[in-house]
């Protein structure tokens, strides 16, 4: 037993190191804006700020710990915020290998955490390192405690610490988006109450329930309690209010069809082999069930868990990329077991030849996208511009921001303020410099779901302290952020007291791509 224990363990170690090997590429990767936002949050933490107070953003707070641990631990740079995926998702992995040993399939889980790591990796620069990609971490650890809450016998005093250790995990969870994520914990509850009620332990299920309960109130409440006692409850749930009519975009029928369709076809071109993999799992598993009468009762989870997975992305009805991260874990375990039903079981030669060619097959498609485009410019064949202006995503172009903060960087000391009129955060992260105001990007002053007096709140901040430099975007069309079909440039127009400002206090000195530079008129 400690022989076989010691093999498997290897090989799941050998597979994480393969996937850190193929990962390494991301740490060359630009940043996008959401993690800029949550970069710019994350230093203020650590510099005694408080999320939403001292810098304003519209997610729910575990990303921005996550971040500022990263930036701690790394430092302040763009490698440091892809050093984060580097450094969690082996986590995910090793959770949907444990899930694997809870079938009794080592090859489950070692299939499962290779496709997991192959398709989290094979994403583009600005769905990685996001608050939806590292929730899937968590939510793999909920989906292991789950079944193991249920395998558990439920006359045992362990069946009470699983329970409670489920309930903490969904606690956790809930913070990272309490709407969207309740349905990835309302079906592991269900799956709970079937799979008890089947049985007939109605009892325990009462006694599961409870303990569910406890362990969701320390985590998720002990949250609560804190942020509360940090002012950010009356912020968050303003942003809950402002989501709410922000996602209320999508809900036109002829808009909804439209963003979802993009969105999944987007999917489709990075998951591509995933999709196929989960319609294998599902009809193979339904052959069994009808052809050998052999029923997997966790195939009812992953079900559930991507139907959950869907429903998210489906109530924010935008299609965004990341939108679709809530159902990769269970796409990986589908798939997985889709193969192992295929694949021969018997140990030879021949068999343990066709397990590598298909894990070289699978590892070899992250490969294509993080060494195959990072090459040139780890062998200094490309520059860091010539690099980054290979990446874009509808207006954000990561050569500019690589620019504007070289040329930022030549003019000011580290830890001046900047202002930004627009939407691309990642620049003060990346310069090394203060969000002027706590409003580190234009939409929450623009957006009708917003406070408007928080426009006068930022121009009153901007006279008391006035930045060295600030940027003004152009030709960043963000109907979907800012409820207007006109870019940033147009929309300071509309706003009188920060274009006063602007204009009795700073001289246009120059133009960097879609970036204006306003410079200090006194300096």
């Amino acid at each position: 037993m400690p022989k076989q224990f010691s093999s498997q363990g290897l090989l799941f170690t050998g597979l994480v190191v393969l996937i850190i090997l193929i990962a390494l590429p991301i740490l060359t990767y630009p940043m996008g804006r959401d993690q800029g936002m949550y970069a710019n949050i994350g230093v203020s933490i650590l510099n005694g700020g408080t999320p939403f107070i001292d810098v304003w953003d519209i997610k729910p707070p575990p990303i921005y710990y996550i971040y500022a641990l990263g930036i701690r631990i790394f430092g302040q740079s763009t490698e440091a915020i892809r050093a984060i995926d580097i450094l969690l998702v082996p986590i995910g992995m090793l959770g949907l290998f444990a899930i694997g040993k809870r079938l009794n399939s080592t090859r489950i889980g070692l299939l499962s955490a290779l496709l997991y790591g192959a398709f989290y990796f094979n994403d583009g620069f600005q769905n990685l390192s996001q608050s939806d990609s590292l929730a899937t971490i968590p939510a793999i650890w909920l989906g292991y405690w789950t079944i193991r809450t249920v395998q558990t016998d439920p006359r045992s005093r362990e069946v009470w610490l699983s329970a409670l250790t489920t309930g903490a995990i969904s606690g956790v969870l809930l913070w990272f988006k309490p709407q969207q994520y309740a349905f990835i914990v309302v079906a592991m509850i269900l799956y709970q109450i079937i799979i008890r009620l089947r049985d007939g332990n109605r009892l325990s299920l009462v006694r599961e329930s409870i303990a569910f309960a406890v362990g969701g109130l320390l985590t998720g409440g002990t949250l609560l309690l804190y942020f509360w006692s940090q002012g950010m409850i009356a912020e968050i749930l303003i942003v809950a209010e402002g989501t709410s009519a922000y996602n209320a975009q999508g809900y036109d029928g002829s808009a909804f069809i439209k963003n979802m369709s993009q969105g999944l076809y987007f999917r489709a071109t990075v998951w591509h082999g995933l999709f196929a993999l989960v319609g294998l799992g599902l009809l193979t598993s339904i052959w069994h069930i009808v052809r050998k009468n052999q029923q997997s009762p966790e195939m009812m989870l992953f079900v559930l868990w991507l139907i959950a997975g869907l429903a998210f992305a489906f109530v924010q009805a935008k299609g965004f990329d990341t939108h679709w991260f809530p159902m990769l874990p269970p796409m990986t375990l589908i798939g997985a077991i889709g193969l192992h039903h295929i694949l021969p079981t018997h140990r030879n030669l021949i068999n343990t030849v066709v397990h590598s060619i298909l894990a070289i097959a699978i590892l070899s498609i992250p490969m294509m996208t993080t060494w195959g485009r990072a090459l040139p410019f780890i062998t200094g064949q490309q520059n860091r511009y010539d690099y980054w202006d290979t990446f874009q995503a509808n207006d954000l172009k990561p050569e500019e921001s690589f620019a504007v903060t070289a040329y930022l960087q030549e003019r000011v000391q580290r830890g001046d303020s900047l202002f930004i009129w627009g939407f691309r955060p990642e620049v003060y992260y990346m310069a090394q410099l203060r969000p002027a105001t706590r409003y580190q990007a234009h939409f929450p002053l623009v957006a009708p779901w917003y406070p408007t007096a928080w426009q006068q709140n930022n121009v009153d901040i901007l006279w008391a302290a006035m930045p060295p430099y600030a940027l003004i975007l152009e030709d960043d069309f963000m109907p979907w952020v800012t409820d207007f079909d006109a870019d940033s440039h147009t929309l300071l127009q509309d706003y009188i007291e920060l274009n006063n400002w602007l204009i009795a206090n700073y001289e246009r000195v120059d133009e960097i791509g879609d970036f204006i530079i306003w410079k200090r008129a006194d300096l």
